[in-house]
């Protein structure tokens, strides 16, 4: 669609939005899980593995909003508004690599447990 309409400024975000949305949604998929393991020998420290739960919950909320916000996009991009397209793929961008940065310190919850 961006083609279609000569948006090559818009492509650009787009085509570095899907590169990031890759490379993240590959770590997320195979990240370690942190909860197994923790059942063996090891006394379970139950307020340190809530936290872990907390922490995923939130980064889930970020990953269901992000995801709400491109099926916006797509929406007004279907029906033919193209006004903002870059500004809104840039955002996007931003949100997502929000996003990684903070499944990046998930690991360091995990050392914590």
């Amino acid at each position: 669609m961006l083609v279609d309409y000569d948006l090559r400024e818009s492509w650009e975000q787009m085509d570095r939005l899907m590169a990031l949305l890759d490379r993240v949604s590959e770590r997320i998929n195979h990240a370690d899980y942190g909860y197994s393991g923790f059942f063996d020998a090891v006394k379970i420290r139950e307020k340190e593995l809530d936290r872990l739960y907390e922490f995923d919950a939130g980064v889930l909320e970020d990953v269901e909003s992000f995801y709400r916000e491109v099926l916006e996009l797509k929406g007004r991009m279907e029906g033919g508004d193209l006004r903002d397209v870059y500004r809104d793929v840039f955002r996007l961008r931003r949100v997502l690599d929000d996003i990684d940065k903070k499944f990046n310190e998930r690991k360091d919850h995990i050392i914590r447990i």
